[in-house]
């Protein structure tokens, strides 16, 4: 458990590294997040800087520890400079005890003396000129066999003295730098004092922090280069537009969850005040595979409390994830079994956009409609009127409309779900 904590706030410490560089920057650099490089490449019309972060608070430096990073960028800078390439490194690392710099010296000391199997399956052929052309082919393979990596190993270990360099270390340190980082805490103040000189102080830090935090998690994962390129200009105007914390796991995980949750369910609670507005919420596959044997208790509690009066209340839609049909006709078996009938656009056993919008094909008296994913469009939704989207879980963004008011509650646990949306005044961990 300790492990995993610390590799989450390894993470957490890249994601306020990436912040403070956005906010850095200069007006005509474009910074991209898990870039194609290192973790952040900031590029200018002139020049390209790479930084690698690494962050461990219960470990003590050594060079072992920050080889790899180094070789990767090694590897990179013999790549660059044999297309005329020109870019700058930068390895930003924090350790219980740090170091102020690496030397040249200690690095190539290590490379001739490491017995890390690791290091010289994945790395030597990269760095080293390797004479050999049946060792070259089985080192150049992306997928190796156990006695294929033997064969290296052994390799290397009777040649290692007349291995020949093919990039210049010496070189490559002119454009390298190793740089000592801050104490968690200490780069998130920063953070603040940048976003303070911009927006009130309280502002600043209840909505400006966490949401850049949740701007940058987001566009890190997209998996096209282009989607994961920002600029300050674009993060201050995003968080200009936002009214409350935009909920995720990774700023639940660096916030304070409790508070976090509680000021958005004051911000939501408006939105559930009243029953006559058309609700639809899309759970996640995987928030559904998490919750499972709650989910037809949750669709219960939520009718029982914001569809008991027919008359003046509007009918919510449930959407489930492509890969959850079984539990979609669990729960519509279990709905009826509870006298509950729903709309679930059928007929047959074929899905009609009609029959879900009319309501053609289902009992006068239906409480809700449910379906899956793939039967579903942001027209779709518009068709049947919503006017609030509840996004339940991490997915794409693929329903966004600027005819309805839609949220998206990256949350695991179910409880906080209910706590969410007013069905548990107190949030059960």
């Amino acid at each position: 458990m300790r492990q995993a904590d610390s590799t989450i706030r390894g993470y957490l410490y890249q994601f306020n590294k990436s912040i403070y560089e956005i906010l850095q920057s200069n007006d005509d650099e474009k910074i991209t997040l898990e870039g194609v490089i290192e973790d952040i490449d900031i590029q200018s019309p002139t020049s390209t800087t790479t930084i690698q972060c690494k962050y461990h608070e219960d470990k003590k430096y050594l060079i072992s520890g920050v080889a790899a990073p180094i070789l990767e960028m090694l590897c990179h800078y013999y790549e660059c400079h044999a297309l005329g390439k020109t870019v700058s490194y930068i390895l930003y690392a924090y350790y219980e005890e740090n170091t102020d710099s690496v030397t040249m010296d200690a690095f190539s000391d290590f490379l001739s003396n490491t017995k890390d199997k690791d290091i010289q399956i994945k790395y030597f052929h990269r760095i080293y000129t390797i004479p050999d052309d049946k060792i070259l082919a089985i080192a150049i393979k992306p997928q190796k066999k156990k006695d294929e990596k033997q064969s290296l190993l052994d390799y290397y270990k009777d040649h290692r003295e007349s291995l020949v360099l093919k990039v210049s270390i010496e070189d490559f340190w002119t454009r390298f730098r190793y740089e000592p980082a801050e104490q968690f805490d200490v780069l998130k103040e920063k953070i603040m004092s940048q976003f303070e000189s911009v927006v009130d102080i309280d502002t600043a830090r209840t909505l400006y922090y966490p949401n850049s935090f949740s701007f940058v998690a987001n566009r890190s994962a997209k998996s096209d280069v282009k989607d994961r390129i920002v600029s300050k200009a674009q993060l201050l105007e995003y968080l200009s537009t936002q009214k409350s914390v935009l909920l995720n796991r990774w700023t639940l995980a660096a916030m304070d969850q409790e508070k976090v949750l509680k000021d958005k369910k004051k911000y939501l609670s408006g939105y559930f005040a009243g029953n006559t507005d058309i609700r639809a919420f899309v759970f996640s596959d995987e928030f559904l595979e998490a919750n499972k044997d709650n989910i037809l208790p949750f669709l219960i509690e939520y009718l029982n409390k914001y569809f008991k009066k027919p008359r003046l209340h509007r009918q919510p839609i449930f959407i489930f994830g492509n890969n959850n049909s079984t539990l979609q006709q669990s729960v519509l078996l279990g709905l009826y079994q509870y006298q509950k009938p729903v709309n679930y656009g059928t007929i047959g056993e074929c899905f009609s956009e009609d029959s879900f919008v009319n309501n053609t094909n289902c009992a006068p008296n239906f409480t809700c409609k449910i379906t899956l994913e793939k039967n579903i469009s942001a027209n779709l939704l518009e068709r049947c009127q919503v006017n609030q989207l509840y996004v339940i879980g991490k997915m794409e963004d693929r329903f966004n409309s600027p005819n309805y008011f839609v949220e998206t509650l990256d949350v695991e646990n179910i409880n906080a779900l209910r706590y969410l949306v007013g069905l548990s005044r107190k949030l059960e961990v």
